[in-house]
């Protein structure tokens, strides 16, 4: 065992060295270089690893999350010995996102900052990596403009390197501006792309309006991911996630479930996973099986999302103490949250889709729109304008919200139901028979209401 720890610390320092592994923030994408030095170094850590390695877990999961507290450990040891070195640094910083990806615990992503800022204080020209990281870290705390600066404040960047244009179009798009992360993903050229870049493509087409294509492009990511046996097993899970996010815009049930129980054989800890799972069992009023999923993931990490997919199955299943006491408990992550900034979309859905707290939705929404103004922001914005009866401004946040043709039937179905509500039959019967095209069981109750509100227009 001691040798093999010692193994994992040897291969993720030349991984770190090389290229920035697992730089992009969760739900972004990762990068995977495919060329020169790293492609033959992973070829020949691989083939090392299948040597090392017992023989039942090769099929599976190169399962580095088992070490990764030890190997900070380590890694904090050395900076302590070594204060004023910016590799040992840099190497530590990964491994505290890389554990803040398979625990969710904010204050890793803070040791991550902390330590990548110290990397390029230590050494600010051609630290790019550290740049990178530090990126990362902003990011994942929904610091975009911030995360944003970082970047491009890097001293002597390479402005064809796949790992940092991709980086930077995943901030433009959490910003807003398509037509920025358009030009960045253009501007690559083909040879020089790689799973990770590929991801983020994907996310472009997908928000865009192309959603089979982007399915494609990112399956054939997640099979390039599976076959380096020594690729974080939290990273394939990501990308199985996503396929099974995309597969179930798709209304694809089935691969949906699937994707998302691979994800969870690769890493069992993937709390986006079970989110899935929780939401992909509400659609099709599953209760019990959407119960289960949503307590597992909340033993991991009690999200707001989460946490209103159990308060939906325990309602549907009867259980009105249980429900009332889980919506307490979205209180209390409600307000941790509001001091962390980082879930607040995420609770304004929830009030608006239960007609609790509208005013405190509204703002929310709103809040989010100033600094994370997506196509996803206009949609909560529409729907809490909508539930706050503020009609004008959420006929304007829908538009927003629906102007790439996004293939996704929640956003489709709100604006829809906007439009009625103003007698612009026309673009409601577009947008309610859209949302039913795409996913006839998007959403637990919206999918009835949207097919109810087809029928009642007489179509």
């Amino acid at each position: 065992m001691h040798l093999q720890i010692l193994w994992v610390l040897a291969l993720t320092s030349l991984l770190v060295l090389l290229r920035p592994s697992d730089t992009q923030a969760l739900s972004l994408g990762y990068t995977n270089g495919k060329s020169g030095t790293y492609s033959s170094a992973v070829q020949l850590l691989t083939v090392n690893s299948r040597q090392m390695l017992p023989v039942q877990q090769l099929d599976l999961v190169f399962p580095d999350y088992l070490q990764r507290s030890h190997i900070i450990s380590v890694y904090e040891e050395k900076v302590a010995q070594s204060p004023n070195s910016s590799i040992f640094l840099r190497l530590l910083a990964d491994q505290y996102l890389r554990r803040f990806r398979e625990m969710a615990d904010v204050e890793d992503v803070l040791r991550a900052e902390q330590a990548a800022r110290r990397s390029l204080a230590l050494q600010p020209r051609h630290n790019q990596v550290s740049s990178m990281l530090l990126a990362s870290a902003l990011l994942s705390q929904h610091q975009f403009r911030s995360a944003l600066e970082v970047l491009n404040n890097t001293q002597n960047p390479s402005l064809d390197n796949p790992n940092i244009v991709s980086l930077r179009a995943s901030i433009q798009m959490e910003l807003g501006d398509y037509e920025a992360a358009h030009q960045l993903l253009q501007n690559l050229a083909q040879e020089e792309s790689n799973s990770g870049h590929n991801a983020v493509v994907a996310r472009y087409l997908e928000l865009t309006g192309n959603l089979a294509s982007a399915r494609q492009l990112l399956n054939e990511a997640m099979q390039e991911m599976d076959s380096f046996y020594t690729m974080s097993a939290e990273t394939r899970a990501w990308f199985h996630v996503r396929t099974g996010d995309l597969a179930f815009a798709a209304g694809d049930f089935a691969l949906s479930e699937q994707r998302y129980r691979e994800a969870l054989d690769l890493f069992p800890r993937h709390i986006a996973a079970f989110t899935g799972l929780a939401r992909l069992y509400a659609a099709q009023h599953r209760w019990q099986d959407a119960l289960n999923a949503a307590n597992q993931g909340i033993e991991l990490m009690p999200q707001v999302e989460t946490l209103g997919y159990k308060a939906d199955a325990q309602l549907a299943l009867g259980d009105q103490k249980g429900a009332t006491e889980t919506e307490d408990l979205i209180g209390v992550v409600a307000y941790l949250s509001k001091v962390k900034g980082i879930y607040d979309r995420a609770l304004a859905v929830y009030y608006t889709e239960h007609g609790i707290h509208l005013t405190e939705a509204l703002q929310i929404a709103h809040s989010e729109v100033a600094v994370r103004d997506d196509v996803y922001a206009e949609d909560t914005l529409a729907w809490a304008a909508a539930a706050n009866g503020q009609w004008q401004e959420a006929q304007r946040a829908a538009q927003r919200a629906t102007r790439f043709g996004t293939e996704d039937a929640l956003l489709q179905f709100h604006a829809g139901m906007i439009a009625l509500h103003l007698n612009n039959r026309e673009e409601a019967i577009k947008r309610l028979t859209q949302a039913v095209s795409l996913n006839p069981q998007f959403h637990h109750k919206y999918a009835d209401q949207a097919r109810q509100a087809i029928l009642d227009l007489g179509f």
